[in-house]
């Protein structure tokens, strides 16, 4: 499922086509992929995870791999495994199948890796993609007293870098392919987890269900660490699942996404353990339900990101007086960041190969530090191509709540003991995963539920 071999193979043709025109074709550019790291005292390695740079521009994995240009030529250096290698970790593909896959005009042994190089001393080099190439180039055949010749070039590879970014931020047809199939498998683990779920049920065992669901639809695994919080952990923001069991009233916090192809899908849902949602869970996902709706119809070309998420907070800060928990008006409630006890994050954040992706801040645009605002992850004017996260949430944070310079800031503002009547609930947090187009924007996650009838459905 997903694109085919041969529109994956023209898209990351057209993507170097485009890293071309970044720099001076006299400048060399090397992207390694990254090496397996070791885990200390133990003969096994982490999970190895290659860099974004590297899967962009050829739309594999390649372990140990290193994309090279000379001029207008690539040359993909993947290393031959031995004997030994093939005995234990079995042969991954050789050097036909992966120029035929990736479209790169030359694919060599990585072993000819410093031979390509030592024959252009002198050249200045541009690094992109894994920073590991600088201390273990031994470790790419390349030996250090060959890779003190070479002639890095800083700011030509910032430069690069920054130009990278700004490309990535904008998503072709065959990543939105990968993304749309990374929303299913999100969609399909989701599905598991509220079919699965019931009171007495822990947050680890739920967590095995989605996660499971995920691989049976196709993804190689969670997208990142999923968070599966019950009752009052659910105001953790990355709580981890625990041994903890739900109670009938509980409410479920699920966030979890799917991975395909290194593509991730990132969505959160929240459901009642029991079936049914109590009166003041109910009334608090109203209120988190309403700005989720109101801010993912928002999300066209030409927006400001920022605004968005200014807009969030003033309904979030109505949904509070609503409830009795803030007094005063919204509007000046969020200027005087009082909304932020209760919404300390960001709206979302640019989605792709990694789950907060590269490209969130535009050039030229720096956090700020105010408490609304030192968390938001994206400070972008939206464009078609893009895909970003609308996340959402109201949470009662004991830490907060119970902080003393928080209560004498907010003590005309908050009703402290309104609020401690949530904490039990834990928080609601409603996540999905949107592409900007040219018009409508298209939630790539619609296919999970999050009306209060259908979730309790």
């Amino acid at each position: 499922m997903g694109p085919s071999i041969s529109a994956r193979r023209e898209a990351a043709r057209a993507r170097r086509r485009h890293l071309l025109g970044l720099e001076p074709h006299e400048a060399l550019t090397l992207v390694p992929a990254g090496l397996r790291v070791s885990r200390p005292g133990t003969d096994a390695f982490y999970t190895f995870r290659q860099h974004d740079d590297f899967t962009w521009a050829t739309g594999l994995q390649v372990e140990g791999g290193v994309l090279a240009r000379d001029g207008e030529c690539w040359t993909l250096f993947a290393p031959v495994p031995d004997v030994d290698d093939r005995v234990w970790h079995g042969s991954p593909p050789d050097l036909a199948t992966l120029a035929e896959a990736t479209g790169v005009e030359e694919v060599q042994p990585r072993e000819a890796l410093q031979d390509w190089l030592l024959a252009r001393t002198g050249r200045a080099i541009q690094f992109a993609g894994h920073p590991d190439f600088a201390e273990r180039c031994a470790d790419y055949d390349v030996q250090p007293t060959a890779f003190e010749k070479l002639a890095f070039d800083p700011e030509g590879s910032a430069r690069l870098g920054a130009a990278l970014v700004a490309r990535r931020r904008l998503k072709d047809d065959v990543e939105l392919g990968w993304l749309r199939e990374a929303a299913r498998a999100t969609a399909a683990g989701h599905a598991e987890g509220m079919r699965s779920v019931r009171p007495g049920m822990t947050e680890q065992a739920l967590c095995v269900e989605i996660e499971a669901g995920f691989r049976r639809a196709g993804a190689q695994g969670p997208a990142y660490d999923s968070i599966v919080a019950g009752g009052p952990n659910a105001a953790v923001l990355h709580a981890a699942p625990t041994e903890r069991p739900f109670a009938e009233d509980d409410l479920v916090l699920v966030d979890a996404g799917a991975e395909v192809a290194g593509y991730d899908g990132d969505v959160t849902r929240v459901f009642p353990a029991g079936g049914r949602f109590s009166a003041r869970a109910r009334d608090l996902y109203a209120a988190v339900f309403r700005v989720q709706e109101q801010a993912v119809a928002g999300v066209r070309a030409g927006v400001e990101f920022r605004d968005l998420h200014m807009q969030a907070s003033v309904g979030l800060a109505e949904g509070l007086v609503d409830l009795g928990v803030l007094r005063g008006r919204p509007e000046d409630l969020v200027a005087q960041d009082a909304h932020a006890v209760f919404f300390p994050h960001g709206l979302g954040h640019l989605l792709g190969l990694a789950t907060h992706d590269v490209g969130g801040y535009a050039e030229g645009r720096t956090r700020s530090t105010r408490p609304g605002l030192r968390y938001l992850r994206a400070d972008v004017t939206l464009a078609p191509g893009m895909v970003l996260t609308i996340e959402p949430g109201l949470y009662f944070i004991p830490a907060l709540l119970d902080d003393p310079q928080v209560r004498e800031t907010h003590a005309a503002r908050i009703d402290f003991e309104a609020a401690a009547a949530f904490v039990p609930v834990g928080g609601v947090r409603i996540e999905d995963d949107v592409h900007v187009t040219d018009g409508e924007p298209e939630v790539l996650s619609a296919g999970v539920p999050k009306s209060l009838s259908d979730l309790e459905t």
